[in-house]
């Protein structure tokens, strides 16, 4: 059990510790960043998922699987629709280019099978990259959806590319090799633009989820993620990190994620500080709720009913198995009403 002051979170491999849960005493304090007024939750999400060769060597941890279990994994997230589907590249006219992971459905009763698609399926065993392919799978999949998530390491390589993008949604780019540069980075901001959404070009798979998780939050309204990001040697490190909160805002997202599966982190010492006094009572457990969700390389906490104040916490690493090093950890914490 932890101290009344603190919540004590499972490992990102074992949930099953027991949580002590905090309550908020009402009361002034600092000024955060506050959601946008006009934004409207998405309710329909389609992800199109490179699956081409290349992928083998640009994404070898499957990272894109585990950003996209991230966003099934996120609590609030279950009444969205959301589907999926893999391309790549015919070699010859009877070749598939594009597959359907799963069918746009409601992520609450889904989200297992979801999650099995995508480790079944997306294996980098699709050939070439196609844009006109996937762009036309994605209208015909799910001709409802308010949102396209489009991950590549690659340019288009099938023909000439035929803008298939143009009549679609929003799409949130996501190019994650230093291959993608001149013409190929420039049409993948192209179908940015066009559509309304944003371009976030990356070097490697390594942040890959943190960027999902990033367009997640946008998609749902919270505020643009505070990220700190620290290098961990070995077991039992520890890092601090403190976040003002909102006095608009009563719920906040803390979101772990790293490369291997054979790391682990977990969040401890979470607490409210207001004029430098913790504003905590443990007794009234039911004036903060807490959601824990994990995956192989991510921790999700929500944090629900909060108060105004600055939102502290430590991040600490359980296990540090990669060998590769010193370990990257990426934390994000956003806010929402």
């Amino acid at each position: 059990m932890s101290s009344p002051h603190t919540i004590a979170l499972p490992t990102a491999g074992a949930v099953a510790a027991a949580l002590a849960v905090l309550a908020m005493v009402p009361g002034a304090g600092a000024q955060g960043a506050r959601p946008a007024a006009a934004c409207t939750p998405v309710s329909n999400i389609e992800a199109i998922i490179d699956d081409s060769g290349s992928m083998s060597g640009t994404d070898p941890n499957r990272l894109r699987v585990q950003a996209l279990d991230l966003l099934i994994e996120t609590p609030g997230n279950e009444g969205i629709t959301f589907g999926a589907l893999e391309f790549g590249g015919a070699f010859s006219p009877g070749e598939q280019a594009t597959d359907t992971v799963f069918p746009p459905e409601a992520i609450g009763p889904n989200a297992k099978t979801m999650q099995a698609a995508l480790s079944e399926k997306i294996k980098a065993d699709n050939g070439l990259t196609d844009y006109n392919a996937a762009f036309a799978k994605a209208k015909a999949d799910d001709p409802g959806a308010k949102a396209w998530i489009f991950l590549t390491d690659g340019g288009h390589d099938i023909g000439e590319y035929e803008n298939g993008h143009r009549g679609g949604p929003p799409t949130y780019v996501i190019g994650f090799s230093s291959a993608i540069s001149g013409p190929d980075g420039e049409r993948l901001q192209l179908i940015a633009n066009d559509t309304g959404g944003h371009y976030y070009p990356q070097t490697d798979s390594s942040n890959l989820q943190a960027v999902v998780n990033q367009v997640g939050t946008a998609l749902t309204c919270q505020t643009p993620p505070k990220t700190f990001s620290d290098s961990f040697l070995k077991a039992a490190q520890s890092k601090s990190h403190a976040v003002a909160l909102a006095g608009n805002v009563h719920s906040a997202q803390l979101t772990l994620s790293w490369a291997s599966p054979l790391d682990s982190f977990t969040i401890s010492n979470v607490r409210i500080v207001r004029s430098g006094k913790t504003v905590a009572v443990a007794a009234r457990k039911r004036k903060l709720k807490v959601t824990t969700r994990h995956g192989t390389t991510f921790l999700v906490v929500r944090l629900s009913q909060l108060v105004r104040g600055t939102l502290r916490f430590n991040v600490r690493a359980t296990n540090i198995g990669s060998g590769a090093g010193a370990v990257k950890l990426t934390s994000q914490v956003t806010q929402g009403r």
